[in-house]
């Protein structure tokens, strides 16, 4: 065999070449988005100053409003008796504003799910099949949302809050949640069938999990919703690992990378100052005694 004829030598230090496209440059736009809207929502709820004991060990305002399905469930976070009336008043402003803006937010996180899913999403049988699912999930979580949101702003203008009022906010409130969760679990199967080098199998790999857990614990969070506040936290720690992994191809053109050396005579040269290093020490000796 010749040397012309040898396999050629995979540098497998050397960075891959990120997949720049129209699609990851959207998700990953769409993620800012999510993740700032997000964070002013959350920080906006620093308004609502009533006590959080709510039904069924809940902690956020926002979910144990959704979930409400009677009355007094409802009445613990809209009109707590112990509470003062500006308390009151100013806790219902919070709860309107961050309504308005989920109308919003329904909008991004549902082009972010469909977004991401056709980046990784495979041209198999299964893979095409699986996106219309969750085309048809994604659709359906909006329009529950966009339903709930309705429900909560009739129960939030209501003078006497009524079990019906509840009803219409927490029906479309756990269909929203069992579509959303759906949906994470679809995408995490199109993940784990993807062969999209947008991302290295690892990173595939993990993201599904990532999916797949967020998924199961709202869905399961119908009989035990604290588990949908934890996979809701879960889901938007994925968005911001997305925001920061897809954008990252295009600001790592700004920042150079740091590419390793290949030393041919390394051994040779961790020889050759062993004894420099012995002379210098043997110098250094001798020169203390002078000294003495």
């Amino acid at each position: 065999m010749n040397a012309d004829s040898r396999p050629a030598v995979v540098d497998r230090c050397a960075s891959a070449e990120p997949v720049r496209s129209r699609g990851r440059l959207v998700a990953g736009c769409l993620a800012v988005g999510i993740t700032v809207l997000g964070l002013w929502m959350y920080l906006g709820l620093r308004h609502y100053t009533l006590e959080h004991n709510f039904h069924h060990d809940i902690d956020s305002p926002v979910l144990a409003l959704e979930l409400a399905s009677n009355s007094h469930e409802l009445e613990s976070v809209l009109n707590p008796p112990s509470a003062a009336e500006d308390a009151k008043t100013q806790s219902r402003a919070a709860l309107q504003t961050n309504t308005y803006e989920d109308c919003l937010f329904i909008v991004l996180y549902s082009l972010f799910l469909w977004t991401f899913a056709d980046l990784f999403s495979s041209p198999d049988k299964v893979s095409r099949v699986s996106c219309r699912i969750l085309a048809v999930a994604i659709i359906a979580t909006a329009l529950c949302d966009y339903a709930e949101n309705l429900g909560i702003f009739r129960a939030l203008r209501a003078r006497q809050i009524t079990d019906a009022l509840a009803q219409q906010v927490c029906w479309p409130s756990r269909c929203k949640w069992l579509s959303f969760g759906g949906a994470l679990l679809i995408t995490a199967i199109l993940l784990l069938r993807s062969d999209r080098e947008i991302y290295s199998l690892a990173t595939r790999r993990l993201l599904a999990i990532a999916y797949a857990a967020a998924g199961l614990l709202i869905v399961t969070g119908s009989g035990y919703p604290p588990f949908i506040q934890l996979g809701v936290n879960v889901f938007a720690l994925i968005v911001v690992i997305n925001l920061v992994a897809l954008l990252g191809a295009y600001v790592s053109e700004w920042i150079p990378p740091t590419i390793p050396e290949f030393a041919t005579n390394f051994c040779d040269e961790k020889k050759a100052v062993k004894p420099q290093v012995a002379v210098r020490v043997k110098h250094d000796s001798v020169s203390r005694r002078d000294s003495e």
